[in-house]
C-alpha cells in the first residue's frame, strides 16, 4: 500500500485532484488506516486512475467519465461516446480554425494600412427576371455555403450544362432574423436556357425586383458582406425606406472564376419600398 503522497507521484496525479476525485465519487482509496486516517492506495489501482487521468485530458467533464466508466465494457456504448466526443473536438477545432483565419486576415489588413471600406457607393436599380439553376436547403450553418456550391457544380458536370450557365452566381438569403444554425439559403446560377428539373435542382426563373438598394464590394466575404450591408441599412435609414423581401449577393467575381479572394466581387440586392 502507498500513501497519498508516494502514489501521487507514481500516477503524477496531484494528492488535491485525487481528494477531488474521491469527493466525485470517481475514485476512492483502496483503504483508510483507522488509527491515523491515512489513505492509503494499491498499485491495482494505477489502470483506474490512469484511464480517468486519460479520459480527463480528452476532454470529458467529470460525470461524462462517470458514465464511462460504469458502462466501459459495453463496447457500442462507449464507441458511441468516442465518436460523438471526435465529431465535437472536430467541430471546435473547425471554429478555432475560423477565428484564426480572421486573425490573420485582420493582421494584414492593420499590417497595409487597409482597414477602410471596400464597398462602392448605394445604386438603386430594378432587377428583371432571372432564368436560373437552382439549389435551396437548410444547412447547418454558414460555412456550409461552400459545400452546398460544390453540389451545385457537380450536378452541372454531371449533367453537361456548362454550355448553358452564366459566369455570375447568386445567393438569397430567405431567413427573416440573423440564424447561426437551420439557416434557409438558396444558391442560383443564371442560365441561357431551362432545362428539365432534377429533385432539388430546379431550373425556374427569379421573382423581378421592382426597386433594389444594391452596393457592390471588392474582396473576401467575411470582410466585405457585412461592410456592405452595413453601408446599405444606414442608406436605407437616412433616405426613409424598408427591406421589403430577401438579400441576394450577386456573386461577379468569385471562387468559381477568380482565385484570388482579395479580386472576389460581390453585388448586395436588397428589396425596398419607400415608408409609409
Amino acid at each position: 500500500m502507498f500513501k497519498i503522497g508516494m502514489f501521487s507521484q507514481l500516477v503524477r496525479v496531484s494528492p488535491r485532484m485525487l481528494r477531488h476525485y474521491e469527493k466525485s465519487g470517481l475514485f476512492y482509496p483502496a483503504e483508510i488506516d483507522k488509527i491515523n486516517g491515512y489513505r492509503l492506495y494499491s498499485a491495482s489501482q494505477i489502470p483506474l486512475i490512469l484511464r480517468i487521468v486519460a479520459l480527463r485530458d480528452i476532454g470529458f467533464s467529470i460525470q461524462e467519465i462517470g458514465d464511462i466508466l460504469d458502462n466501459f465494457e459495453e463496447q457500442d456504448n462507449t464507441q458511441k461516446i468516442f465518436q460523438e466526443k471526435s465529431k465535437a473536438l472536430q467541430e471546435s477545432i473547425a471554429n478555432e480554425m475560423k477565428k484564426m483565419d480572421l486573425i490573420n486576415k485582420m493582421y494584414e489588413r492593420i499590417e497595409k494600412g487597409n482597414y477602410t471600406t471596400t464597398c462602392e457607393e448605394v445604386i438603386l436599380k430594378k432587377i428583371p427576371c432571372i432564368k436560373v439553376l437552382s439549389l435551396r436547403e437548410t444547412i447547418s450553418d454558414y460555412s456550409y455555403q461552400e459545400a452546398l456550391w460544390e453540389k451545385m457544380y457537380a450536378y452541372i458536370e454531371d449533367n453537361n450544362l456548362y454550355t448553358i450557365i452564366e459566369k455570375d452566381v447568386i445567393a438569397i438569403y430567405h431567413e427573416t432574423e440573423y440564424k447561426e444554425q437551420d439557416i434557409d439559403i438558396e444558391i442560383a446560377i443564371p442560365v441561357k436556357e431551362r432545362r428539365n428539373s432534377t429533385g432539388n435542382f430546379i431550373f425556374k426563373e427569379l421573382e423581378p425586383i421592382a426597386l433594389a438598394a444594391t452596393v457592390i464590394c471588392d474582396g473576401y466575404y467575411d470582410k466585405t458582406l457585412p461592410e456592405g450591408e452595413a453601408m446599405l441599412a444606414q442608406w436605407i435609414e437616412d433616405n426613409g425606406y424598408e427591406i421589403i423581401g430577401s438579400e441576394r449577393a450577386y456573386g461577379l467575381r468569385h471562387p468559381g472564376n477568380e482565385q484570388d479572394p482579395d479580386k472576389y466581387q460581390t453585388e448586395i440586392q436588397f428589396p425596398i419600398a419607400k415608408k409609409q
